[in-house]
This record gives structure tokens, sequence and C-alpha cells, in this order.
């Protein structure tokens, strides 16, 4: 039977989550995001905006809602992997929340994650849903391929068999406890821009199950500049090659390798659409043909048609996510 100290009961029904909100040249978004986690049913015991050297006026207004729990943590511009590891650094609760500075909660999103804890208290991470919005009112909830997203909190043994169906949470849809990023120097890759917070997740997700509850109760800004979708629209992320090469070296847990597999294959394809919708037709074919894709065949299938059919009709033909 597993002890648990006094401390650490009270820390499952009450646990102290800090908000970590890295922050570089979002002036017209970072109040609503900060606010966002101020007006939660569940109270955040800190939020640390941590400027990554902007150069407009977002950290003047985050300073100048003069809200006691928000600390405003200042630094040279080193990136967002750099300026969430500050964050963790300086946050003073038991679990990490993480938060874009164009990204926003919905009132019910910590008290669902407070909730996560409770049921699932040896847990490696704690995630919701999300959806995606733009400002012209446009809202989809973020899509899964074969599978239904959980509508129940639910302890998932099985990562990556679910994440090689699609994107079932987002960097603001995470809370991990702080102890596994300390306790086992997990951190965000410093310096990379595309797919650093999914290096986490991954590493996290080969070792603990994950709690999850599948209503999306955070939103997902698109169409700004500087974001990941439209700053690297057909690369490969790094942390898909680590995984792969974790793969590649048998280092994967044995019931985490068919699921594994279909990640990687869904990840070359995904990242073959997009540079196909950028005319990059010739970087897209050499992703089609690695032999990997074709665990996700009706996938490859359709990409591969249209990657030969002609450019001025090509995007007629592209699946659609």
């Amino acid at each position: 039977m597993a002890h648990y100290s006094v401390e650490s009961i009270l820390n499952q029904l009450q646990p102290r989550i800090s908000a970590v909100i890295p922050l570089y040249n979002k002036q017209a978004y970072v109040e609503r995001a900060v606010a966002s986690v101020l007006q939660s049913g569940y109270p955040a015991h800190d939020v640390i905006v941590v400027d990554d050297g902007s150069t407009d006026d977002g950290p003047q207004r985050v300073a100048a809602m003069g809200n006691p729990r928000v600390r405003l943590i200042r630094q040279s511009h080193g990136g967002v992997a750099a300026a969430r590891n500050r964050g963790i650094s300086e946050a003073s609760g038991d679990y990490i929340a993480f938060l874009d500075a164009d990204d926003y909660w919905t009132p019910e999103y910590l008290p669902a994650i407070a909730d996560l804890i409770a049921h699932f208290p040896e847990c490696g991470m704690y995630a919701t849903h999300f959806y995606y919005f733009r400002d012209d009112g446009f809202r989809r909830v973020s899509p899964l391929w074969g599978i239904k997203a959980p509508s129940r909190p639910q302890q998932i043994e099985r990562f990556f068999e679910i994440w090689g169906h699609g994107i079932f949470f987002c960097t603001c849809s995470v809370v991990i406890p702080v102890r596994i990023l300390r306790d086992f120097a997990i951190s965000f890759p410093d310096g990379e821009q595309h797919g650093e917070d999914m290096d986490v997740w991954f590493r996290i997700a080969e070792r603990w199950p994950i709690a999850y509850l599948g209503q999306p109760l955070v939103g997902y800004r698109l169409g700004v500049p500087g974001s990941l979708m439209t700053s690297h629209p057909g690369d490969f992320p790094p942390a898909y090659e680590r995984l792969a090469a974790r793969y590649r070296s048998n280092a994967i847990p044995h019931h985490h390798r068919k699921g594994v597999a279909r990640t990687l294959s869904v990840a070359r394809l995904m990242s073959a659409r997009r540079l196909l919708l950028e005319s990059e037709r010739g970087r897209a074919l050499k992703l089609l043909y690695d032999p990997s894709c074709l665990r996700a065949p009706r996938f490859w299938l359709r990409l591969l048609l249209a990657a030969h059919m002609p450019a001025s009709v090509r995007g007629h033909f592209i699946p659609a996510c």
C-alpha cells in the first residue's frame, strides 16, 4: 500500500498550481491571457509572466494590472523554451500550468485540473482537450481521427496510441507536477522554437500515465505572426527526430512502441501535407517516400495522389484535417 505524507494529501485536495506565461511581443493579447488565470473558478497559487525581451508594451500592460499574485520577470530574448524554463524555476507551486500570452483558459479549466489531480495523484501530466480560435469568430475543437475524446476524467496508460490519431491537448491545456520536472531534469530544449513543448510531453508520457478530460477548456489562437503554424509550416520538429532516435535504439518501453510508430508516421504525413500547401512538392515527396508513412495508409495514399496532381488543382485534393 502506498503511504502519503499529510503534506502530499493536502496538495492533492488543494493543489497549488503555478501558471507560467512566456511573453514576447504580444501586447494585444497578454492582458486577456493573465485575466483568464485570475478569473478562474479555482485560484492559481501564483502567475509567473516571463518577459522574454519584448520590444512592445506587453510587459508594461502586465505590470499595470497591479495584481499581487502576478509576478513579472524580465530577461533578454532567449526564446519560448528558455522563458518557460525560467518560469518553472521561479514558480512556488507544486504543479506547473502553462499558458501562452495569446491564448486563454476558460473559468472551468483549473477546477477540472484540480479534480484530475485529486482522482489521479500518481500521474505525470494532467490535461484537457482544447479548441482553435481566431479573432474573426472562427472556433473549432482540435480534431481526432478515428477515435473520440473521452468526456469523463480518465487515466491514459498508452498515450502514443491516442497521439497518433491527433493532438488531444496543447501546451496551454497541460499541468505537470513540479517534482517530475525538477527531480528528473525535464525541461524545454533551449533554442528550439518548433515543437519544443512536445519534447517534454513525450518524455513524460514514456514513463508515467496521463490524466485527461476530453472537454475543450482552453482556447488556442490561430493566425498570430511568429506562431508555430506560421513560422514552421512543414519542418519535421526536432522533438519527433529525438523520439524516432529513441524508437530506433529500443529506448521506448515495449507497450508504447506501436503507438510511437504510428505517431511518427502521422507526424511525417502532417509535415508533408503542410509542405504541399506551401507548394514545396519536392520536400513533401521526400517525406512521403519514407516507408514509415505506410503505418497510416489511407492518409498517405491521399497525400501521394495530391502530390502528383498538377499544381493548379493540387490544393483541391489535399485532405483536410
